[in-house]
């Protein structure tokens, strides 16, 4: 009998939209490339990334949803002060993240018949900077019960 050989289990790599949309934009202007070449293709240039022929066909299948933001400058502005206010502990709620898109659509002369900041907007901006959201518990909860007044007013003087 024949030695049984294991595959080494692959690892699995999460690939941003950014590089899903430059699949499909690749794909669309190399009609004539198969799904393997055009895997090897990002494989050489992304060698972190370990991507299948059947990873580029879903990709593929699904390239509607790999499109690009609107407005990328206030996507951009929006994920740096995600990112800051998550590192001050700051909690983010649905009406806090809505609330300071408008001021940075309004900072970046953005009408509001291009832009409406809805459930679905706020939805899709949350899945692509995965902000999830998390229960407190312990003492780090009943802290913030303490400092409601006080987030309260500042609230009121970022909206105006």
């Amino acid at each position: 009998m024949p030695p049984i050989r294991f595959k080494p289990k692959q690892r699995r790599s999460a690939i941003s939209d950014d590089v899903k949309h430059q699949i499909c934009e690749w794909s669309t202007a190399n009609k004539s490339k198969r799904h393997e070449e055009i895997a090897k293709h990002f494989n050489e240039k992304y060698s972190n990334l370990n991507i299948e022929r059947s990873t580029i066909s879903k990709i593929l299948l699904q390239s509607d949803r790999h499109k690009e933001v609107k407005f990328p400058a206030l996507e951009h502005a929006m994920s740096l002060w995600v990112e800051n206010v998550t590192a001050g502990g700051v909690i983010l709620t649905d009406l806090l993240i809505k609330e300071k898109a408008k001021i940075f659509a309004e900072a970046f002369n953005i009408q509001e018949e291009d832009l409406s900041f809805s459930n679905g907007w706020l939805h899709k901006f949350k899945k692509r900077n995965n902000i999830r959201k998390y229960r407190i518990h312990g003492e780090l909860g009943s802290a913030l019960l303490a400092s409601l007044p006080e987030e309260r007013a500042r609230l009121q003087e970022i909206l105006g």
